[in-house]
Protein backbone atom coordinates (compact mmCIF):
# COMPACT_ATOMS: atom_id res chain seq x y z
CA UNK A 1 0.00 0.00 0.00
CA UNK A 2 3.26 2.20 0.87
CA UNK A 3 5.06 1.58 -2.42
CA UNK A 4 1.32 2.82 -4.46
CA UNK A 5 0.93 6.03 -2.09
CA UNK A 6 4.56 6.22 -2.90
CA UNK A 7 3.79 5.96 -6.68
CA UNK A 8 0.75 8.17 -6.43
CA UNK A 9 2.43 11.01 -5.10
CA UNK A 10 5.10 10.85 -7.77
CA UNK A 11 2.84 10.60 -10.38
CA UNK A 12 1.25 13.84 -8.81
CA UNK A 13 4.53 15.39 -8.84
CA UNK A 14 4.96 15.09 -12.34
CA UNK A 15 1.94 16.03 -13.16
CA UNK A 16 2.37 19.51 -11.07
CA UNK A 17 5.65 19.63 -13.08
CA UNK A 18 4.84 19.25 -16.60
CA UNK A 19 1.38 21.54 -15.58
CA UNK A 20 4.11 24.20 -13.84
CA UNK A 21 6.32 23.64 -17.72
CA UNK A 22 3.19 24.40 -20.08
CA UNK A 23 2.14 27.16 -17.76
CA UNK A 24 5.45 28.36 -18.16
CA UNK A 25 5.79 27.66 -21.81
CA UNK A 26 2.48 29.50 -22.09
CA UNK A 27 3.16 32.86 -20.57
CA UNK A 28 6.26 32.77 -22.54
CA UNK A 29 4.74 32.35 -25.72
CA UNK A 30 2.37 35.42 -24.31
CA UNK A 31 5.30 37.47 -23.71
CA UNK A 32 7.33 36.54 -26.85
CA UNK A 33 3.63 37.91 -28.51
CA UNK A 34 3.53 41.00 -26.72
CA UNK A 35 7.20 42.12 -27.45
CA UNK A 36 6.39 41.39 -30.76
CA UNK A 37 3.23 43.48 -30.99
CA UNK A 38 5.34 46.28 -28.96
CA UNK A 39 7.88 46.03 -31.12
CA UNK A 40 5.37 46.23 -34.25
CA UNK A 41 3.89 49.09 -33.22
CA UNK A 42 7.44 50.91 -32.52
CA UNK A 43 8.06 50.49 -35.94
CA UNK A 44 4.67 51.69 -37.66
CA UNK A 45 5.21 54.96 -35.23
CA UNK A 46 8.84 55.43 -36.82
CA UNK A 47 7.47 54.65 -40.31
CA UNK A 48 4.68 57.44 -39.29
CA UNK A 49 7.75 59.93 -38.14
CA UNK A 50 9.20 59.41 -41.59
CA UNK A 51 5.98 60.56 -43.18
CA UNK A 52 4.76 63.30 -41.57
CA UNK A 53 1.05 63.91 -41.27
CA UNK A 54 -0.11 66.95 -43.41
CA UNK A 55 -2.99 69.03 -43.70
CA UNK A 56 -4.62 67.70 -47.21
CA UNK A 57 -3.91 64.22 -45.36
CA UNK A 58 -6.02 65.08 -42.36
CA UNK A 59 -8.45 67.20 -43.69
CA UNK A 60 -8.78 66.45 -47.20
CA UNK A 61 -7.43 68.02 -50.80
CA UNK A 62 -6.76 71.91 -50.62
CA UNK A 63 -9.93 73.80 -52.19
CA UNK A 64 -8.79 75.20 -54.79
CA UNK A 65 -11.19 76.76 -57.02
CA UNK A 66 -10.98 74.63 -60.58
CA UNK A 67 -10.76 76.02 -64.04
CA UNK A 68 -11.21 74.47 -67.10
CA UNK A 69 -9.05 75.39 -70.53
CA UNK A 70 -11.58 73.82 -72.37
CA UNK A 71 -14.21 76.73 -71.19
CA UNK A 72 -14.79 79.85 -73.48
CA UNK A 73 -12.72 81.54 -74.00
CA UNK A 74 -10.76 77.90 -75.17
CA UNK A 75 -7.22 77.52 -74.24
CA UNK A 76 -6.87 74.23 -76.45
CA UNK A 77 -3.32 73.41 -74.91
CA UNK A 78 -3.25 76.08 -71.85
CA UNK A 79 -3.00 73.80 -69.43
CA UNK A 80 0.21 75.18 -67.96
CA UNK A 81 -1.59 78.89 -67.72
CA UNK A 82 -5.12 77.51 -66.48
CA UNK A 83 -3.05 75.76 -63.70
CA UNK A 84 -1.11 78.84 -62.52
CA UNK A 85 -4.11 80.95 -62.40
CA UNK A 86 -5.97 78.08 -59.90
CA UNK A 87 -3.16 78.65 -57.34
CA UNK A 88 -2.84 82.24 -58.15
CA UNK A 89 -6.82 82.33 -57.29
CA UNK A 90 -6.51 80.25 -54.17
CA UNK A 91 -3.99 82.70 -52.63
CA UNK A 92 -6.18 85.77 -53.56
CA UNK A 93 -5.15 87.18 -56.71
CA UNK A 94 -8.18 87.89 -59.17
CA UNK A 95 -6.81 86.53 -62.27
CA UNK A 96 -7.90 84.40 -65.75
CA UNK A 97 -6.76 82.19 -67.05
CA UNK A 98 -7.11 84.12 -70.74
CA UNK A 99 -5.39 87.04 -69.14
CA UNK A 100 -2.75 84.96 -67.88
CA UNK A 101 -2.49 83.40 -71.66
CA UNK A 102 -2.07 86.99 -73.18
CA UNK A 103 0.99 87.87 -70.89
CA UNK A 104 3.20 85.19 -71.37
CA UNK A 105 5.70 84.99 -74.21
CA UNK A 106 5.39 82.79 -77.04
CA UNK A 107 7.86 81.34 -79.34
CA UNK A 108 7.16 79.55 -82.65
CA UNK A 109 7.17 75.57 -82.74
CA UNK A 110 9.42 75.28 -85.63
CA UNK A 111 11.46 77.98 -87.01
CA UNK A 112 11.89 78.40 -90.82
CA UNK A 113 15.68 76.85 -90.02
CA UNK A 114 14.34 74.09 -89.19
CA UNK A 115 15.21 74.64 -85.28
CA UNK A 116 12.30 73.93 -82.80
CA UNK A 117 10.97 76.37 -80.20
CA UNK A 118 12.24 76.39 -76.31
CA UNK A 119 9.51 75.90 -74.09
CA UNK A 120 11.97 77.12 -71.06
CA UNK A 121 11.49 80.39 -73.37
CA UNK A 122 8.11 80.54 -73.97
CA UNK A 123 4.57 78.84 -75.07
CA UNK A 124 5.90 76.87 -78.07
CA UNK A 125 3.17 77.02 -80.83
CA UNK A 126 -0.40 77.77 -80.38
CA UNK A 127 -1.98 77.81 -77.12
CA UNK A 128 -5.45 78.58 -77.98
CA UNK A 129 -6.00 76.71 -81.23
CA UNK A 130 -2.81 74.49 -82.11
CA UNK A 131 -0.72 73.57 -82.67
CA UNK A 132 1.06 73.97 -79.68
CA UNK A 133 3.32 72.24 -77.39
CA UNK A 134 3.68 74.00 -74.18
CA UNK A 135 5.80 76.25 -71.82
CA UNK A 136 7.98 75.07 -68.52
CA UNK A 137 8.39 76.58 -65.28
CA UNK A 138 10.86 79.29 -66.04
CA UNK A 139 8.32 81.71 -68.04
CA UNK A 140 5.89 80.30 -65.48
CA UNK A 141 7.75 81.62 -62.55
CA UNK A 142 8.46 85.01 -64.51
CA UNK A 143 4.46 85.52 -64.77
CA UNK A 144 3.77 84.34 -61.26
CA UNK A 145 6.16 86.76 -59.84
CA UNK A 146 4.87 89.69 -61.67
CA UNK A 147 1.75 88.88 -59.73
CA UNK A 148 2.37 87.37 -56.85
CA UNK A 149 6.31 89.44 -56.63
CA UNK A 150 7.90 87.63 -53.57
CA UNK A 151 5.47 84.79 -52.62
CA UNK A 152 6.13 83.28 -56.09
CA UNK A 153 8.09 80.35 -54.99
CA UNK A 154 10.16 78.26 -57.03
CA UNK A 155 11.20 74.58 -56.27
CA UNK A 156 11.92 73.02 -59.60
CA UNK A 157 15.17 70.79 -59.36
CA UNK A 158 14.19 69.90 -55.25
CA UNK A 159 13.16 67.14 -53.85
CA UNK A 160 9.59 65.56 -54.43
CA UNK A 161 9.37 66.32 -50.84
CA UNK A 162 10.43 69.93 -51.07
CA UNK A 163 8.59 70.72 -54.16
CA UNK A 164 5.24 69.58 -53.44
CA UNK A 165 4.41 67.64 -50.34
CA UNK A 166 6.05 70.37 -48.00
CA UNK A 167 4.34 73.36 -49.70
CA UNK A 168 1.01 71.53 -49.20
CA UNK A 169 1.69 70.88 -46.03
CA UNK A 170 1.89 74.64 -45.05
CA UNK A 171 -1.50 75.11 -47.30
CA UNK A 172 -0.17 75.93 -51.05
CA UNK A 173 -0.95 74.34 -53.51
CA UNK A 174 1.55 73.56 -55.87
CA UNK A 175 2.10 73.68 -60.13
CA UNK A 176 3.67 71.24 -62.07
CA UNK A 177 4.47 69.71 -64.80
CA UNK A 178 3.47 66.08 -66.14
CA UNK A 179 2.13 63.94 -68.53
CA UNK A 180 -1.73 63.80 -69.60
CA UNK A 181 -1.53 59.78 -68.25
CA UNK A 182 0.16 60.88 -65.18
CA UNK A 183 2.94 58.21 -65.47
CA UNK A 184 6.35 58.03 -67.37
CA UNK A 185 5.72 58.39 -71.34
CA UNK A 186 8.43 56.62 -73.88
CA UNK A 187 8.05 59.78 -76.41
CA UNK A 188 10.33 62.28 -75.07
CA UNK A 189 12.60 63.60 -77.42
CA UNK A 190 15.67 66.11 -77.70
CA UNK A 191 14.61 68.96 -79.42
CA UNK A 192 17.64 71.79 -80.98
CA UNK A 193 16.11 74.81 -80.54
CA UNK A 194 17.74 78.61 -80.61
CA UNK A 195 18.93 78.42 -77.45
CA UNK A 196 20.54 74.75 -77.38
CA UNK A 197 18.65 71.24 -76.55
CA UNK A 198 15.73 70.49 -75.02
CA UNK A 199 13.84 67.91 -73.93
CA UNK A 200 9.94 67.67 -74.60
CA UNK A 201 7.32 65.46 -75.23
CA UNK A 202 3.80 66.12 -76.20
CA UNK A 203 2.24 63.95 -73.91
CA UNK A 204 3.54 67.25 -71.28
CA UNK A 205 0.80 68.21 -69.23
CA UNK A 206 0.43 70.98 -66.86
CA UNK A 207 -1.95 70.55 -63.11
CA UNK A 208 -2.72 72.20 -59.99
CA UNK A 209 -1.49 69.57 -56.82
CA UNK A 210 -4.27 69.94 -53.63
CA UNK A 211 -3.08 66.87 -51.89
CA UNK A 212 -1.90 63.67 -51.05
CA UNK A 213 -2.22 60.15 -49.11
CA UNK A 214 0.18 57.31 -48.60
CA UNK A 215 -0.34 55.84 -52.04
CA UNK A 216 -2.37 58.53 -54.07
CA UNK A 217 -1.61 62.48 -55.24
CA UNK A 218 -4.47 64.74 -55.94
CA UNK A 219 -4.82 67.50 -58.85
CA UNK A 220 -6.95 69.83 -59.88
CA UNK A 221 -6.49 68.60 -63.64
CA UNK A 222 -7.60 71.67 -66.17
CA UNK A 223 -9.61 69.50 -68.51
CA UNK A 224 -12.16 69.76 -66.13
CA UNK A 225 -11.77 67.36 -62.98
CA UNK A 226 -11.40 68.43 -59.31
CA UNK A 227 -8.82 66.67 -57.07
CA UNK A 228 -8.38 63.84 -59.33
CA UNK A 229 -6.57 61.10 -57.41
CA UNK A 230 -3.97 59.81 -59.46
CA UNK A 231 -1.20 56.71 -58.19
CA UNK A 232 1.44 58.52 -56.08
CA UNK A 233 4.59 56.40 -57.15
CA UNK A 234 3.60 57.00 -61.13
CA UNK A 235 3.16 60.27 -60.67
CA UNK A 236 6.35 61.43 -58.82
CA UNK A 237 8.34 59.03 -62.00
CA UNK A 238 6.59 61.32 -64.66
CA UNK A 239 7.15 64.26 -62.53
CA UNK A 240 10.79 63.43 -62.84
CA UNK A 241 11.03 62.87 -66.06
CA UNK A 242 9.60 66.13 -66.88
CA UNK A 243 12.71 67.63 -64.80
CA UNK A 244 10.80 67.92 -61.13
CA UNK A 245 9.35 71.43 -62.02
CA UNK A 246 7.70 73.10 -59.12
CA UNK A 247 6.09 76.45 -58.22
CA UNK A 248 3.51 77.40 -55.49
CA UNK A 249 2.02 80.92 -53.91
CA UNK A 250 3.10 81.58 -50.43
CA UNK A 251 0.06 82.64 -48.87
Amino acid sequence: MKNKYVIMLGTLAVIALVLAVLTYQNRSDELRAEATDIAARKYKAAIKEEVPELSAVKDGPLDVPLLNQMDAPRLYNGCEVTSLAMILLYAGYDVTKNELAEQIPYVPLQYDNGLRGNPNKGFVGDMQNGPGLGVYHGPIMDLAKKIAGDKAVDKTGETVKEAIYEPLDQGNPVWIVTTVNFTQTGDMETWETPNGEADVTYSVHSVAVTGYTEDTVLLNNPYGQKNQEVDRENFEKAWKQLGSQAIYIDK
